[in-house]
């Protein structure tokens, strides 16, 4: 390979650098806080490990040789969101303590409560659609390198 071909591949995956960016950004300002984490932990299905999720994040970009790490924050990352989907979000009043029929009576950072409980479905989805495009993108790339070759 010569360095034509290496700045071509290198400029493909480039391409994904702008998704992975704005996961990472998403991920580590909304979901990536220890009370949100311990919420999650408590619920009926494990989320797995959080450490897969945070070392694919920390990625720079996508390379072909970061596959392994590349799959499992992926998969973390869509466990994730159905966990919240499914566990979450449904109960999210109750959770955070602001239904009329909550037992947790604490006027403490209700507001806040009750913006988390407003934006979660939000900002999961969004999540959701960044990790289908990010996905979508793996793909193309490796479809493309496979048939050039």
């Amino acid at each position: 390979m010569d360095q034509t071909d290496f700045l071509q591949e290198q400029n493909q995956y480039n391409i994904m650098d702008p998704l992975l960016n704005e996961i990472k950004e998403l991920f580590f300002s909304y979901f990536d806080h220890p009370w949100l984490i311990n919420i999650i932990d408590e619920l009926p299905e494990p989320i797995g490990n959080i450490g897969s999720i945070r070392t694919f994040l920390t990625q720079s970009s996508i390379l072909p040789l970061q596959e392994n790490i590349v799959l499992s924050g992926l998969t973390g990352l869509k466990t994730m969101v159905r966990i919240i989907n499914i566990w979450l979000i449904p109960e999210t009043n109750d959770i955070f303590g602001i239904s009329a029929f909550s037992q947790k009576k604490s006027l403490s950072n209700r507001k806040f409560r009750q913006c988390i409980s407003y934006t979660l479905p939000i900002n999961t989805n969004n999540l959701s659609i960044l990790i289908e495009e990010l996905e979508n993108e793996i793909i193309k790339e490796s479809l493309e390198r496979n048939l050039s070759k």
